[in-house]
């Protein structure tokens, strides 16, 4: 009985010393491991980084733009928006095309971010122009962003996670800095989910999408044209709530408080400038008809511009064929090509014939 006795309280101690040892190794190889990613090839084998954020696609734009920056030296136009940017607009024909009209060489990236309405924009707006003082932004709005109740659950959970919070003046915590500063952590942080049971299937999407987008931060659509061609119906259970958001529409003060935070950002002498992408017409029926499309434009307009931002009118629905359409609202990679080479020359007008240009960022400026 003694011995039992003895083997039984010999076990906690045995899981003690484990532990210890556990964290002792730790501690002596992540140094190692840390400095293998920074100082080797690894990171071009283990390129899926995260900063512990439940939004997999925000950290693919995050760190795509990081890299950019370091490959090229910084960047001098970054566009913002939603899942419509992300898919509408390729960077490189659009400086190919702006460099063809110009002269002028620019570096762009597509930060457009799935379900980001302009009240989060307007925050990682203030927060790219610190992180890497581009010479311009330029943010693709669209009504819904002025409805107060569109997208708030994304904003909120986004805003509120403790690396936002700490980007935007809050605590810094060791754990935020490791996030930011350790190249070891951020490798680790997309397994944390391992236990999940949807681990592998979250893990390979993120793994797919980043695969697929550019180094410019364009992921393309190749998704065939859906039934864009079909009206939307109030009466499918689907679209109801939709057709509840938006059909009596107004634009809510605070999100226009919101976009006149980006627009200040003009006072440090950054352009901010603004445009819609030219939207299929059935987008629009879920605000049953062209007046409220046109109060919108009459209230928008003269607040850019009272604001100190520009303001590019989209181009005609009708110069994107319904067959380079994914849905009401996304171009599919054709569509993306024409509307990319659009803004190009929209840009290029301005800069041709109104003397506002889109300009590279000086190397004493970037911010690498």
């Amino acid at each position: 009985m003694p011995a039992k006795s003895t083997a039984r309280s010999s076990k906690p101690k045995s899981l003690i010393i484990s532990a210890v040892i556990g964290v002792l190794l730790f501690a002596l190889l992540a140094p190692l491991i840390e400095g293998l990613f920074r100082w080797t090839h690894l990171d071009t084998s283990l390129q899926l980084r995260s900063l512990g954020l439940y939004h997999n696609q925000f950290e693919i734009k995050w760190f795509t733009l990081k890299d950019y920056v370091q490959e090229n030296g910084g960047v001098d136009v970054i566009i913002l928006g939603n899942s419509m940017v992300n898919t509408g607009i390729d960077p490189d024909i659009l400086t190919q095309r702006y460099a063809y009209r110009t002269g002028i060489e620019l570096r762009v990236f597509n930060f457009g971010v799935e379900g980001l309405t302009v009240a989060p924009n307007s925050v990682l707006a203030r927060i790219l122009v610190q992180e890497y003082r581009p010479s311009a932004l330029i943010f693709l709005t669209e009504m819904r962003d002025y409805t107060a109740t569109n997208g708030v659950e994304v904003e909120q959970v986004l805003l509120n996670d403790e690396w936002f919070v700490a980007r935007t003046g809050g605590k810094k915590t060791l754990t935020v800095w490791l996030k930011e500063n350790s190249s070891l952590v951020q490798h680790v942080l997309p397994l944390r989910n391992w236990s999940r049971d949807d681990f592998m299937d979250t893990h390979l999407s993120s793994v797919r999408r980043f695969a697929n987008t550019t180094e410019s931060g364009y992921e393309a659509d190749y998704f065939p044209f859906g039934a864009a061609w079909l009206p939307p119906d109030p009466e499918n259970p689907a679209e109801q709530q939709l057709f509840e958001m938006f059909s009596n529409y107004t634009m809510d003060p605070g999100r226009l408080a919101n976009l006149a935070d980006m627009l200040s950002l003009t006072s440090g002498g950054t352009q901010v400038w603004i445009t819609e992408l030219p939207l299929h017409p059935n987008y629009f029926v879920y605000f049953k008809d062209d007046s409220a499309r046109t109060a919108y434009l009459e209230e928008l307009v003269p607040f850019i511009t009272s604001q100190g931002g520009m303001f590019l009118p989209p181009p005609e629905s009708d110069l994107i064929p319904e067959s380079f359409r994914s849905d009401y609202y996304h171009l599919n990679y054709k569509g993306a090509m024409i509307y990319s080479a659009l803004l190009a020359d929209q840009l290029a007008d301005m800069c041709l014939n109104e003397g506002t240009c889109l300009q590279p960022v000086s190397s004493g400026e970037s911010a690498q």
